[in-house]
């Protein structure tokens, strides 16, 4: 289907590896979603943490894709609207809007029903009623687990991501096998510190905070360095679509840098409230 459609649009290309990473990685999140929905119907106790985690994670990257939108929009509509010769002004108003709706619907709305649902303690009763016994999800409190299990799922979504790498990195694209390493690295580290917060660890609470400031430097850098062309030219946009964008110049880039920043502080802030859990972080 995704090859039909990519031939019906006016030099667009869907090239193997994009197809099997996003394949790879819906999948991934399908089991995921599916495991959590299992155990809610079936009132598990690890059920309340997961679906937290589930709904943070999805609504950080919603406000991340959101901000990328609402800060993009001219390009972007200018993307999805370059097959479209003489297009008047209603019709970039409705591809504005199909742009924004979604986003919104499916990057704000949903999550925050998922939190406002699965943060009501009633849940909490409900499923230590159903399973009186501790299982897993007892090692260790709700807002370390709720850390500890999205970046371990980060870390493992780099095997997907790795087949088709974009990396940020300190002012440069890296693309090809260094961006395949720099990703497979990232994602081995990032699953360590899952298991580390996990198992309350200092050096995993320590390891968190030095990632957080490391990539948020790496990703200012590079907003900061690298022209809007070649990142759409890593993405591997047409170079038509490309050219169409350069028409209306350089874009600001201070709400990626801003979003970044805001980002990694939020992160700092969320480890210093839950220091208390780590025992050991003093002597670390």
């Amino acid at each position: 289907l995704l090859p039909l459609l990519a031939a019906s649009i006016p030099d667009f290309q869907i090239s193997a590896s994009q197809i099997v990473t996003g394949v790879i990685t819906f999948l991934a999140i399908g089991v995921v979603l599916i495991a959590c929905g299992t155990g809610s119907i079936r009132e598990r106790r690890w059920a309340r943490p997961a679906m937290l985690t589930v709904g943070w994670t999805w609504l950080f990257i919603g406000l991340a894709t959101v901000g990328f939108v609402v800060t993009n929009l001219d390009d972007l509509t200018i993307l999805a609207g370059s097959g479209i010769a003489d297009q008047p002004p209603e019709i970039e108003q409705l591809v504005r809007w199909m742009l924004l709706l979604p986003c919104i619907g499916l990057g704000l709305v949903a999550p925050l029903l998922i939190l406002w649902a699965y943060a009501d303690r009633d849940v909490l009763a409900t499923c230590r009623a159903s399973h009186p016994e501790p299982d897993w999800s007892d090692d260790c409190p709700t807002q370390v687990l709720v850390l500890a299990l999205a970046l371990g799922f980060t870390g493992l979504l780099s095997l997907p991501m790795a087949l088709r790498p974009v990396v940020p990195w300190f002012g440069h694209l890296l693309t090809g096998w260094p961006g395949t390493v720099v990703s497979l690295l990232t994602g081995a580290i990032f699953v360590w510190i899952g298991w580390a917060l996990f198992r309350l660890r200092a050096a995993g609470w320590w390891a968190t905070g030095v990632s957080a400031v490391i990539i948020a430097l790496s990703t200012v850098l590079t907003l900061r360095s690298v022209p809007r062309a070649d990142w759409y030219r890593a993405l591997e946009y047409p170079q038509r679509q490309i050219d169409l964008l350069l028409e209306s110049g350089e874009p600001t880039r201070w709400p990626g840098i801003v979003a970044t920043a805001a980002l990694t502080v939020v992160t700092l802030v969320y480890l210093v409230s839950i220091r208390k859990h780590f025992a050991d972080v003093d002597r670390g």
